[in-house]
């Protein structure tokens, strides 16, 4: 019989399997730690124990020590702190703030929830066991006041260990599968906390993307990539759907025990945030805390965002990021249901014109507005915060810098078409004679949202009749330099998403004829499109 042992100790906890049962399993780690066990009928000594229960347990690493003992004085392990969202949501931020905290210690994702839910639904099974219960499997796990009090004990015994070397009394967990396992965490720890993150759907699907450039996976991904095989938008969508219904059903079940915040204001507003949570936890204040987090020490074995390592403040450059995602790749049922969603959390909808507005959009319907003169940015869908670390003189300079990136950029456009590198205005009419009397619009835009737009009327009307452009191309000034240096390509720029073509007319075309117009009057490369005369 092979045996899994939790230490090299003379007293270890030993976890066989093999010829032995689950009931074996159960009655060792409450013998262990001198719990009283719960009566098990006969008929559950018949449970064979799988390895994967017992590889469960042995990763857990329990010390060997008596749960009797005073190792556990002063450590607030009734009362613990969870994080659930979706990934992409911002959780290593917060993860940060509340390590930084001196009272609160969070490490990298453990799976913590998975592993209560394992040891949830075994104890869950030997105790139904041989009674004759009609109970589905699908039932959802109601656990008695022994077989939560034995999970969290050993739980516990995990986390003691952590909170001594960390000089910390209580421990919070951030693992991204702990939104599916709410329910039990809430069983086995009746005094936890959970801070419910969100962020707008379309942002998550443009952050899941660009830290998958080579194909999804991880971040729980995996199982919805698989239902939407060749659609980014629509896997990562749906996995966001699938979180954000757990979350607020677990949410609205346990009102006074969550705290709804959503990464927007976070980001907008950091200070503000962070002493809601805080005060939620009921943890001191601490003042600066937002700024102290990104010079704090943190632990970095185990999963969580990489990018946010290489970063040095908060900053709501991200917000809105999503506008640049094809609402087009949603299905309509998939779609409807996350609106519903968006409308609970107080987010803008995805409507048939969520990938027409040029500039940047704050996804929120209400933004959080900070209290004026705390030296925080407002936060509003017509302002976006600087980080909050840089002084006013540098958030001033970098303003001045971007205005005259797009300048030089508009300039350098209109100069091109000015100057007739590419085709004339009559060149073009004829090559796409539906442009005849229509106009297109060139946008640039700068990352804190300012731009200047360039239009292009092709005959006397200049719109499609509706006082409104055909086509809107928008992108960043270092985009439209490289277009025009022959750096890059106008259809790979658009696929990466930094440059959109908004196109009333065509919108379902990725290469429209106003895109071949553009590129036409910009005198940029493209193989001419064969015509069949009328």
């Amino acid at each position: 019989m092979s045996e899994t042992t939790l230490s090299s100790s003379p007293a270890a906890l030993t976890f066989p399997y093999g010829n032995a049962t689950a009931a074996d399993c159960v009655r060792n780690l409450a013998s262990h730690y001198q719990m009283t066990m719960v009566s098990l009928p006969v008929g559950c000594a018949a449970v064979p124990a799988s390895r994967g229960l017992c590889e469960t347990l042995s990763v857990m690493k329990i010390p060997a020590v008596n749960a009797a003992s005073d190792d556990l004085a002063g450590h607030e392990n009734e009362s613990p702190v969870f994080v659930l969202t979706a990934s992409r949501s911002g959780s290593t931020l917060i993860r940060f703030l509340l390590d930084s905290h001196p009272e609160l210690a969070c490490p990298p994702e453990t799976g913590i929830g998975s592993a209560c839910s394992t040891l949830a639904h075994c104890w869950d099974v030997l105790e139904h066991s041989g009674s004759g219960s009609t109970q589905k499997i699908t039932d959802p796990v109601t656990l008695s006041s022994g077989a939560a009090a034995a999970i969290r004990e050993a739980l516990n015994r995990l986390h003691d260990p952590y909170l001594e070397r960390c000089g910390k009394r209580r421990w919070c967990d951030k693992s991204l599968d702990s939104n599916q396992v709410a329910d039990i965490l809430a069983q086995v720890y009746p005094e936890a906390r959970f801070i419910c993150l969100f962020r707008h759907c379309m942002d998550v699907v443009a952050s899941g993307v660009e830290a998958c450039p080579w194909g999804l996976h991880r971040y729980g991904f995996d199982p919805f990539v698989a239902q939407y095989p060749g659609n980014s938008v629509a896997a990562i969508a749906s996995y966001w759907l699938s979180c954000a219904q757990s979350i607020l059903a677990f949410q609205e079940k346990h009102p006074e025990r969550c705290l709804r915040v959503r990464y927007e204001d976070l980001v907008t507003a950091p200070e503000e945030t962070a002493a809601a949570i805080f005060s939620f936890l009921g943890a001191m204040q601490v003042p600066g805390i937002t700024e102290a987090c990104f010079r704090t020490p943190h632990e970095g074995d185990g999963p969580g965002d990489e990018k946010i390592w290489f970063t040095s403040g908060i900053t709501a450059n991200s917000i809105g990021r999503g506008l640049s995602v094809p609402a087009g790749a949603l299905l309509p049922q998939l779609r409807e249901s996350i609106n519903e969603i968006l409308a609970k959390l107080d987010y803008r909808p995805i409507d048939e014109g969520w990938n027409d507005a040029p500039g940047r959009m704050d996804p929120r319907l209400h933004p959080l507005i900070p209290a004026t003169g705390n030296g925080h940015a407002t936060a509003s869908a017509e302002h976006m915060a600087q980080p909050s670390e840089e002084p006013a003189s540098r958030g001033g300079q970098d303003a001045g810098r971007h205005r005259q990136d797009v300048a030089a950029a508009a300039r350098a456009l209109a100069a091109r078409i000015t100057d007739r590198d590419g085709v004339s205005l009559h060149e073009v009419t004829t090559r796409w004679p539906v442009l005849s009397g229509a106009a297109v619009t060139l946008v640039v835009q700068s990352d804190d949202d300012h731009h200047e737009e360039l239009e292009v009327s092709f005959g006397s009307a200049g719109t499609n009749g509706s006082g409104e452009p055909v086509a809107t191309v928008i992108a960043a000034p270092a985009t439209w330099r490289s277009l025009l240096d022959g750096r890059a390509n106008m259809i790979t720029e658009m696929t990466a998403g930094r440059l959109r073509c908004v196109n009333s007319r065509d919108a379902y075309r990725l290469r429209s004829d106003e895109l071949h117009a553009v590129a036409a009057l910009l005198g940029l490369a493209q193989i001419p499109v064969a015509r069949t005369q009328a």
